[in-house]
């Protein structure tokens, strides 16, 4: 557990797709600690992804290729159950207009 904490804390401040990616595997990580870790940082940077235009400090695009763009639908999806259907809807949404090319 401790070397899969160490791993996620180095992934922070790569980019939002990594930050992502991340927090979505560890959302359904078996270890209850990791899961609300992952789900907590997942729900947060799709929330900061999807606010409205009334917030100041707009979230930076979601770069990412086309191979991780589709790597993040598949993460999402697995993890929509731990994210709740709220934020997987969000979550979901954000993906499809920040698809590659799109």
């Amino acid at each position: 557990m401790e070397l899969r904490r160490a791993g996620y804390r180095l992934l922070r401040g790569r980019g939002v797709g990594a930050e992502l990616c991340a927090a979505l595997i560890l959302a359904v990580d078996a270890d209850p600690r990791l899961a609300e870790r992952g789900t907590a940082d997942a729900t947060r940077i799709t929330r900061d992804a999807t606010r409205t235009a009334s917030h100041r400090v707009p979230q930076p695009p979601l770069r990412v290729t086309g191979t991780e763009h589709a790597e993040l639908v598949t993460l999402a999806a697995r993890a929509a159950a731990a994210l709740g259907a709220e934020t997987s809807q969000q979550l979901t949404g954000w993906l499809t207009s920040s698809r590659p090319g799109g």
